[in-house]
């Protein structure tokens, strides 16, 4: 028969281990100092750290925690803003983590060296990749315009040429190259 651990019963360990705690304190200060007794002493008023433990355990249950950070993503009503140019190459993932990801999704992330970049692709990221892989004059590369979800950042990291992976949920699906930037020429145009 197993033993479950309520609260209570916790307590009352936490309080055994206490009491032994305190009972080899007093046998330590009382037992002459090299002795047995004294040691025994000792390691029964070693008792009190996992009783220690078990109260910080406790307390950190008790302090509230932060709520999740909202995740990061585009409005479902936005309208489509095209910052990048991108050539995408596909990669071979198996079919079965393909059928795990979401063939409609748009949104995916674009990851240079140690960066990633939140992003929206114009059409739905799966179906064009294996609208490409079936195209045999270019076989799996196609182009695809993406809109940056924080652009004056990215684009510093994203100049034409640039060399990126691009993720879906936390799945490569293909790499890629940025071949035009349109962020840049609004800006500049923009005052």
């Amino acid at each position: 028969m197993a033993i479950i651990a309520t609260p209570s019963r916790r307590q009352l360990t936490m309080a055994i281990l206490l009491a032994v705690a305190v009972a080899g304190a007093v046998i330590r200060s009382y037992a002459p100092n090299p002795s047995t007794l004294r040691d025994v002493g000792t390691l029964l008023l070693v008792m009190w750290l996992p009783a220690v433990g078990n109260l910080v355990g406790y307390l950190i249950r008790k302090i509230p925690r932060r709520a999740p950070r909202a995740v990061a993503g585009f409005a479902a009503d936005a309208a489509f803003t095209p910052h990048l140019q991108v050539q995408l190459h596909a990669l071979d993932v198996p079919a079965h983590t393909l059928a795990s990801l979401e063939a409609h999704a748009r949104q995916c992330a674009l990851v240079v060296g140690q960066q990633g970049f939140t992003a929206r692709a114009e059409l739905p990221i799966l179906q064009t990749l294996q609208g490409a892989q079936e195209d045999a004059a270019h076989p799996a590369e196609v182009a695809v315009a993406v809109e940056l979800l924080r652009p004056a950042v990215a684009v510093s990291h994203l100049a034409a040429g640039t060399q990126f992976h691009l993720l879906l949920h936390t799945t490569a699906v293909a790499t890629g190259t940025v071949r035009e930037v349109y962020f840049q020429a609004e800006m500049a145009g923009g005052g």
